[in-house]
């Protein structure tokens, strides 16, 4: 998933905590209560999604170190002939995969700030249901 994509979701993330949030004093204690069911579903599903994601990169991240080990130990003996070359080579590489790698930190972050989001929505319902719930044992 792109980093546009990413930030899109939590564009939308936060536009749905805020439309949750302006509508509480108009909600029912079921609206609330459905609210917060929902809430519960999509934040178990992202923190599956998360943890699914976090399992991914750490075995493309394995998959990554260990062709790198082959690599090395593959051009070992052509680098003596061309060192020059082999050393712009592979900062070029080098380069290359700081830049995925900061995309990836950059596009997980996104989607621990969309979880997050996720969490203070699911903490607010939880916080207009234990309000409602006070209130209406008070007046009875």
């Amino acid at each position: 998933m792109a980093l546009s994509e990413h930030l899109e979701k939590l564009s939308k993330q936060a536009k749905s905590l805020e439309d949750s949030v302006a509508s509480f004093n108009q909600d029912t204690e079921q609206a609330i209560t459905a609210k917060r069911v929902e809430a519960k579903k999509s934040l178990d599903e992202a923190k599956t999604r998360f943890g699914d994601q976090m399992n991914a990169d750490a075995d493309e991240f394995t998959a990554s170190w260990a062709e790198l080990q082959k690599e090395v130990s593959d051009s070992f003996d052509s680098l003596q002939n061309d060192i020059a070359k082999k050393r712009a080579d592979r900062a070029a590489k080098k380069a290359e995969r700081t830049a995925e790698y900061a995309e990836g930190d950059a596009e997980d972050a996104v989607d621990w700030a969309v979880y997050a989001l996720q969490e203070a929505e699911y903490a607010i319902l939880d916080a207009a249901y234990a309000r409602d719930e006070a209130n209406r044992l008070q007046k009875g």
